[in-house]
């Protein structure tokens, strides 16, 4: 998984990401089971099988 993009605000409909060449907002899902949760300043919290955990920018 690669973040080419990462554009945050304090308003989080403002805020956009884009993960493996896909722009994607709060909510979105990058694959089946694969649900972008929330964009924080640092990175992405992203969901899968009930478990979150976040990916940083690097």
């Amino acid at each position: 998984m690669k973040i080419q993009l990462h554009s945050y605000s304090n308003k989080s409909t403002n805020s956009i990401v884009s993960i493996n060449s896909r722009m994607m907002k709060e909510g979105d899902s990058l694959v089946p089971g694969l649900k972008l949760e929330q964009i924080t300043p640092d990175g992405v919290i992203l969901s899968f099988k009930g478990y979150r955990f976040w990916h940083g920018i690097y």
